[in-house]
């Protein structure tokens, strides 16, 4: 017994017709159990007694045993309905399952009088189910019009509009109705035009269609098959989609009979071989003795049993026919031929360019891709009518640039037994491999960019099951949806991915990796490292301002302070780090060593940098090269050749070319101060590509100075200022003072702006940098002397 509500209303295997009692049953079905009050409100307002209008009729449904249960003051449906069913398979995805219980509009023809209140609610159910009718409907023809099957497209998108009980068309439903009616002579075009006339809506071109039988890249399989001796069988299998239909249809260009599975009565699908009805397998098997017949079968499963062994008896016997059998799965009758189909290779698709990239060679996408559709919205539409776990898992793999399937089955929630089950449906369809690396990357990624809250919460999912070091990316997308208890989890990623950064030569990436992370005491030590390459370190004295001491806050802190001409105060925190030969050892020679060096110490800045070199060969490749070019630069001052002093330096770089940003401003600076001016050049130029490369704004201050200074000593003015004003911006983005100092010295000299210069000597020695002052005026005499002698 079941209630019937599409098309009118009555009750399966019952002659009961009341319309008042089965309208009261209908809304139960719908609405869920519900309080006497309510019902008798709103199906009687008008009656003198509402409360026992309702038990009269609730008497009424009585004989439909069962159908309706009465406890205390609510009222509960217990009789199935068509309703019900028909939006379980809506939302499980079975548009085609709807449809067969979609036979009207929702209580057409009730005649009974209705309030207000009730038949607004009649109305809008009606409509709500109708649009739910037509969106089935839209599915289905998407799915056959992307499969170049015309006729059943066309039919479900008339369907689609004329749906009853639906309102009109709204500008979405018009737009892919005409998507797939457009580029035809259907009678519906015309009123498509109009409809979209009369919303205002401006229809794209029509875009041409492929052929009803379209073959690309089955040169092979073709062959293969033509080439079938007579009381052969060929089984040729592959999932939906995968052009099995379309193969078959290209035999029929080469004499094959071509006939589609019917199931239902015996021998349906061998039955148009016969001109009379076949009574037994023994007389299929009598038309297959024809050595001159060719058959080819499509879709084993759906044939009925009796053709099935009938067609397993031939494959036994080899009755004279050639026999070709398409099936979604492995042979299931004995035959030596078969032909598993796949997607298409690169090669296959070489004569329509760009084809592969976009479908991954899916014949399904390809069809769209070639039909002018978006391969995303094909691929949603197959997707949508594998079900719903296929498409999370689908889009959760694409989410991924290499797969985690542990992190995806977790991020899910799918036992083991379902994530395997789904993945190989997802393989056999030909979208993604065993593994679950992706086969139609393209639409996958434009399927992802345009549901962007379902994406972001794919990542977020991703993101909390993925390991650390692969769940940044994931964070990183799902930013607007972190929530309190990912802070931890977030931050760690985020300083592993920025670390990883560093390490590879990229501080300027790190640094804004960790500026959306949150900011934990670890992330934003870390983030002031980053900074220091590029950014004023009088930012990160201030980002690290009220973080607890402790030894690698202290190496940042000295080395920020250094980097802002600070050297006092530099040297007051290098000597509180402990001297036990750690990471923060390291970094507390190195600023040891720079603050001599500023002071002109060289032999204790040679020691220091010694120190912090041994110190980092033990710990990082990277800070060891970077250290031991200052240690070859400040050797250099002592005597030692630029070229040999920085030899085992400029061989290193081959292992971690990322350090060459730091090693050439010192060895261009080493060449400089030596009088190679040519090789000091040359070298110049190397760094100035690795600085830029690596987008080290330090490393490039310091080259393009240099470059200033040499054209400046060859007389070339105009480059010198060009050099030298690139050099003075990026060394107030870098906040070095002292740098500052030295080039716009250098700039005002060329000037010939004496009052500008005194202003820059004043300011130095203004905030404890005479030292340095004095250090620029000495440069300015000796160049200029220089100059007179040449």
């Amino acid at each position: 017994m079941k209630l019937l509500t599409f098309g009118g209303v009555s009750v399966e295997g019952a002659t009961f017709r009341r319309e008042k009692p089965l309208l009261l049953l209908a809304y139960l079905c719908l609405e869920g159990p519900q309080p006497r009050r309510r019902l008798a409100s709103l199906f009687w307002p008008d009656a003198a007694n509402p409360m026992n209008s309702l038990a009269q009729n609730l008497i009424r449904l009585r004989p439909l045993t069962g159908a309706v249960l009465e406890h205390g003051s609510r009222v509960e449906a217990l009789i199935p309905s068509d309703t019900q069913a028909f939006r379980d398979h809506c939302r499980a995805a079975r548009p085609a399952d709807a449809l067969t219980l979609y036979h009207g509009a929702f209580l057409d023809g009730l005649t009974a009088d209705l309030n207000p209140d009730l038949e607004e609610w009649l109305l809008d159910t009606r409509e709500t189910l109708a649009r739910e009718a037509r969106a089935a409907h839209l599915s289905l023809a998407g799915h056959h019009h992307a499969r170049a099957d015309h006729p059943a497209a066309h039919t479900h998108a008339e369907r689609a509009y004329h749906t009853p009980g639906a309102p009109p068309c709204d500008p979405e439903d018009l737009y892919h109705l005409w998507q797939i009616l457009g580029h035809t002579d259907h009678p519906l075009i015309l009123t498509l035009r109009r409809d979209a006339s009369d919303l205002g809506l401006t229809l794209p071109a029509p875009t041409p269609t492929l052929p009803t039988t379209p073959l690309i890249g089955r040169t092979a399989e073709l062959a293969a098959l033509s080439a079938l001796p007579p009381g052969q069988i060929a089984w040729i299998s592959g999932p939906p989609g995968i052009g099995k239909t379309a193969l078959l249809s290209a035999l029929a260009g080469h004499g094959w009979r071509v006939l589609p599975a019917r199931s239902g009565l015996p021998l349906a699908t061998l039955e148009p071989l016969s001109a009379h009805p076949l009574g037994s397998a023994a007389d299929a098997l009598n038309l297959l003795r024809d050595t001159r017949l060719k058959l080819a079968l499509d879709d084993w499963e759906d044939m009925d049993d009796t053709t099935r062994a009938t067609l397993t008896l031939a494959a036994r016997q080899h009755p004279g026919a050639t026999i070709a059998i398409t099936a979604r799965q492995p042979p299931a009758l004995p035959t030596h031929h078969h032909l598993p189909l796949h997607s298409l290779t690169e090669h296959d698709l070489r004569g329509h360019p760009g084809a592969h990239a976009a479908t991954g060679g899916h014949p399904t996408l390809l069809a769209a891709y070639l039909n002018g559709t978006p391969p995303d919205r094909t691929l949603d539409a197959h997707l949508t009518l594998l079900g719903p776990d296929h498409r999370r898992l689908f889009l959760a793999l694409a989410a991924q640039d290499t797969p985690n399937l542990a992190a995806t089955r977790a991020a899910l929630n799918f036992t083991p037994a379902t994530l395997a089950a789904t993945l190989d449906t997802l393989t056999r369809e030909g979208l993604t491999t065993p593994g679950g690396t992706l086969c139609a990357g393209t639409p996958a990624r434009q399927l992802l960019d345009a549901h962007p809250l379902d994406t972001a919460l794919t990542h977020l999912h991703l993101a909390r099951h993925h390991p650390r070091d692969t769940a940044w990316p994931h964070w990183l997308a799902a930013r607007d949806l972190w929530e309190d208890h990912d802070q931890t989890a977030c931050a760690a990623a985020a300083h592993w991915h920025a670390d990883q950064q560093m390490k590879s030569g990229h501080p300027a990436k790190a640094a804004r990796t960790l500026e959306v992370a949150p900011q934990t005491d670890e992330v934003r030590v870390l983030r002031g490292w980053a900074m220091l390459k590029g950014h004023n370190p009088n930012d990160v004295l201030h980002l690290i301002a009220d973080l607890p001491e402790t030894p690698e806050l202290l190496a940042l802190w000295a080395t920020a302070l250094a980097h802002a001409s600070r050297s006092d105060e530099a040297e007051v925190i290098a000597n509180r780090i402990p001297r036990n030969a750690t990471p923060t050892h390291a970094h507390a020679e190195n600023v040891l060593g720079y603050v001599a060096r500023q002071r002109e110490d060289y032999d204790t800045a040679r020691r220091h940098y010694r120190a912090a070199a041994s110190l980092w060969k033990m710990y990082d490749e990277r800070e060891w090269i970077e250290v031991a070019a200052v240690l070859a630069g400040v050797r250099s001052i002592l005597g030692a050749d630029p070229t040999m002093a920085f030899s085992e330096v400029l061989h290193a770089l081959a292992e971690v070319p990322s350090a060459a940003s730091t090693v050439y401003p010192n060895y261009v600076h080493a060449l400089k101060q030596a009088g190679h001016l040519d090789a000091a050049e040359q070298a110049a130029q190397i760094g100035l590509h690795f600085a830029r490369l690596y987008n080290d704004l330090s490393g490039e201050m310091s080259i393009r100075n240099s470059l200033g200074v040499f054209a400046h000593l060859s007389g070339n003015m105009r480059v010198a200022a060009d050099e030298y004003r690139i050099a003075l911006k990026l060394a107030r983005e870098c906040g070095s003072l002292r740098a500052v100092g030295m080039i716009a010295a250098n700039l005002a000299e060329l000037s010939g702006n004496v009052e500008e210069f005194k202003d820059v000597i004043d300011l130095l020695r203004d905030t404890d940098n005479g030292a340095h002052a004095e250090k620029i005026i000495r440069n300015i005499r000796n160049r200029v002397i220089s100059l007179a002698i040449s």
